[in-house]
């Protein structure tokens, strides 16, 4: 017996029809497996169409309710081919010790092993590789099982210690002392809060930059960033309705564990069905966007942030949040900085959902780059394409102009930002996720 997980959006961007069609062909061969299937989303009628007892579906969960049904699960699936600007479920996955299925490529390759690797397969569609690769699995016996199995978790093993709560706030630290370092003590040289260079961040292999015998006082520190430092987030959608919407509330969590005071602001997403009928409707008024920045100088007087995080401004804020901002510090003559996130690649892309190769991202962010990066079929779609380009130009120009320090989940989105709006090395930097609990 293959005890299989999917915990994805039932959507097509995430090739979950592909599975669906998998697991029908898998019932149909007789293959031994049961699956469990959480979250919920546009595809979620194609599960009524396989109807038998190895396929359990329990909607959303969160992360806490799905690690109960773990004991027993040999391998997550994820099978998307479109690809992903980090990977978090997939981290999550492992953390967990469960082994993820999915194409292993570019920033994803760490996460995925050799043995689940849907490349392997000579099949041509999706579906197919599934099938090939858990016809495999299925006939292993118990023995290869256990000695597969304490490969894989020494391989994993190796690779979280990068990925945890600790290396990903030493980053953090690192971001912030490009700035602190003059007005706050404990990050100067020889502070207990002294950080070392971002591209060697264990010199002396123990886990940690921190110097062995600086000993961490959490009262000194606390007391050093009361009343000093705030960070205020700023995303389209706050509430947790999607992966990375999900994860700024981890963020927000850490970060009030070591002392920030942290505030995050703005919209709730809505109901799946609500959001695909109002989606086009919203995307035309984006770059016009100025109801939704109206109770922005409130928030700003009131919080006086040291940070201001933008999260995510493709799909409801726009750059007029931005704007904003800015104005705001200008006329008050605030130190402020601003931090920009990219978790998506439609800053850089016509249509992020169908992004195959990294090559087909094409840089720097021109009309003629634009337009020849998406294999458009009638006029309609280059149309549609350049309308988004145009879209992008006023998002470009304020992120360009107006951001202190640009970040994204991998090295490769990292150097898009980066040659796409052609911003300096020294202010565009990666920031990987860290596993989430």
């Amino acid at each position: 017996m293959l005890w299989l997980l999917f915990y994805w959006r039932l959507e097509k961007e995430k090739w979950f029809d592909q599975l669906v069609l998998a697991i029908k062909e898998l019932n149909k061969r007789k293959v031994d497996f049961e699956i469990f299937i959480f979250w919920r989303w546009s595809l979620e009628s194609q599960l009524f169409e396989v109807h038998d007892k190895n396929v359990h579906f329990f909607g959303w969960k969160p992360l806490d309710e799905i690690k109960k049904y773990l004991a027993n699960i040999d391998y997550c699936l994820m099978p998307s081919e479109f690809l992903e600007t980090f990977g978090l479920s997939a981290l999550n996955a492992l953390s967990w010790w469960v082994p993820v299925i999915w194409y292993k490529k570019w920033w994803l390759e760490p996460f995925i092993f050799q043995e689940c690797n849907l490349f392997l397969t000579k099949w041509n569609t999706t579906a197919e590789r599934i099938v090939s690769i858990i016809e495999k699995l299925a006939k292993k016996t118990n023995p290869e099982r256990i000695k597969d199995k304490e490969e894989l978790e020494w391989k994993i093993k190796k690779l979280l210690p990068e990925y945890t709560e600790d290396a990903w706030y030493e980053r953090f630290l690192n971001f912030v002392s490009f700035w602190t370092a003059n007005n706050f003590p404990l990050f100067k040289e020889g502070g207990p809060l002294a950080v070392g260079d971002l591209k060697n961040p264990h010199p002396d292999n123990s886990g940690s930059s921190f110097k062995k015998e600086q000993k961490m006082d959490s009262s000194a520190i606390a007391s050093e960033w009361q009343d000093k430092e705030k960070i205020l987030i700023i995303s389209d959608f706050i509430n947790k309705a999607w992966g990375i919407e999900t994860y700024i509330h981890d963020v927000k969590n850490l970060l009030e564990s070591k002392w920030h005071e942290v505030v995050l602001r703005w919209s709730n997403l809505p109901a799946w069905n609500k959001w695909q009928r109002k989606k086009r409707f919203w995307l035309l008024l984006f770059p016009f966007n100025f109801w939704s920045t109206g109770s922005l100088n409130e928030i700003l007087e009131k919080e006086k942030p040291d940070i201001i995080w933008f999260n995510s401004l493709l799909r409801w804020l726009w750059p007029n949040v931005v704007k904003t901002a800015w104005k705001w510090k200008k006329e008050n003559k605030s130190e402020c900085k601003f931090w920009m996130m990219y978790h998506d690649f439609g800053y850089f892309y016509p249509f992020p959902s169908e992004l195959y190769h990294i090559e087909d991202c094409k840089t720097p962010l021109t009309k003629k780059n634009f337009l020849s990066a998406y294999k458009w079929k009638n006029l309609v779609t280059k149309l549609a394409v350049l309308c988004k380009y145009y879209w992008l130009q006023p998002l470009k120009k304020v992120l360009k102009k107006e951001i202190d320090l640009h970040l994204a989940p991998s090295d490769c989105i990292t150097n898009i930002a980066r040659d796409s709006y052609k911003i300096t090395e020294k202010k565009c930097k990666s920031f990987p996720h860290f596993i989430q609990k």
